[in-house]
């Protein structure tokens, strides 16, 4: 005569797995674990002057958060000056600003008040001359919103803006495409 075993175990199993399949799908469908939120404010505040340290070779950041209320070539206050914190030499510097949009797309902004960097067909804008060790220099008073981009009111944004350097003794014009120096000169720029 053969016995029977309980089943409690594979009956709790299945039932533990049908719960655990139940909250995944209602999790999957309703799409609770997968949202975006585009208004996540950043340590920056628009308009405070913010300091932005580079050192030899290397790219940084600062990220601001502003309403969408803003309007196609309106100027946003911000005072921006960039730091060489490299431990010696000097540095090759460029710099780009832009919006993330809502739709996952980047909408370019432009810098303004900057007379020591020149923007080059990559839009990039490049300082026209290398900053020494310990250096700092005046990126932008403020940043203006593009002509193409269409912010809404009800949203905020996220502006950053990127500073990349370069060592001096290497081939700014091979490794950037762009050698600041003979922009400048081109653009009639006193180096």
């Amino acid at each position: 005569m053969k016995k029977n075993k309980p089943l409690y175990g594979w009956i709790f199993a299945v039932i533990v797995l049908t719960i655990l399949l139940a909250i995944s799908l209602y999790l999957g469908l309703s799409g609770w674990f997968f949202t975006t939120n585009f208004s996540r404010p950043t340590d920056l505040v628009l308009g405070n002057n913010v300091e932005i340290a580079v050192n030899k070779s290397q790219a940084s950041t600062a990220s601001f958060t502003f309403s969408g209320g803003y309007l196609q070539g309106e100027k946003l206050p911000q005072i921006v000056s960039v730091k060489n914190s490299s431990e010696e030499g000097k540095v090759f510097l460029r710099a780009k600003v832009y919006v993330f949009m809502a739709d996952n797309s980047i909408s370019d902004m432009a810098l303004a008040g900057n007379s020591n960097w020149n923007k080059a067909d990559d839009g990039y804008y490049y300082f026209n001359d290398k900053l020494v060790y310990q250096g700092k220099v005046g990126l932008c008073s403020h940043v203006e919103v593009g002509e193409e981009s269409k912010l809404c009111g009800a949203l905020n944004y996220i502006l950053t803006i990127l500073v990349e350097s370069l060592d001096e003794n290497l081939d700014v014009e091979k490794v950037w495409g762009v050698d600041p120096i003979k922009l400048a000169e081109n653009l009639g720029q006193n180096v």
